[in-house]
Order: C-alpha cells, then sequence, then structure tokens
C-alpha cells in the first residue's frame, strides 16, 4: 500500500514486540495513543478529536505519515478514502 514503506513496517513491529498481548486490535491504537481524546466538563464544553500523547511518539509519527501518504499522494480509490 502506497505509504506503508520498510520503516514504518519496521517501527510498528518493534513497539508491537509481542502481539499476543493485546485482547483486541482497538487496544493497539489505544497503546500508541493514535484514538481520539475527548474532554468533557460539568458545563457545556466538549472538546474531541484530539488525539492523546500517551504511548510511543515515533510510532505515531509513522502511523500519521503513511496514512497521509495514502489518502493525499495515492490516486488509486480505496474504500477509506470514499
Amino acid at each position: 500500500m502506497t505509504g506503508i514503506g520498510p520503516v514504518t513496517a519496521l517501527t510498528f513491529k518493534a513497539a508491537i514486540d509481542d502481539p499476543h498481548r493485546f485482547s483486541k486490535s482497538k487496544t493497539v491504537g489505544a497503546h500508541f495513543g493514535v484514538i481520539s481524546r475527548r474532554i468533557q466538563t460539568g458545563t457545556s464544553i466538549d472538546i474531541e478529536g484530539h488525539i492523546s500523547k500517551c504511548g510511543y511518539g515515533e510510532v505515531r509519527t509513522v502511523l500519521y505519515q503513511a496514512g497521509s501518504a495514502m489518502l493525499v499522494r495515492s490516486n488509486k480509490w480505496c474504500e477509506i478514502k470514499a
């Protein structure tokens, strides 16, 4: 897939280490801090959409760059772009 090269793959694999320690695939995203963070107060303030900064910053960086390359630089049709 466009955007996922050897650096992205090796960084992700090295950070995962043992995939059996994650019970669900959703917990991998939470481990790297790429899930959306939500801040709510008792009043009418509700902030949603920013990623949290927990986990490995390097993995977040390469995953963001790979996703950006897939969505912007690729001319091929895919379900994610649609």
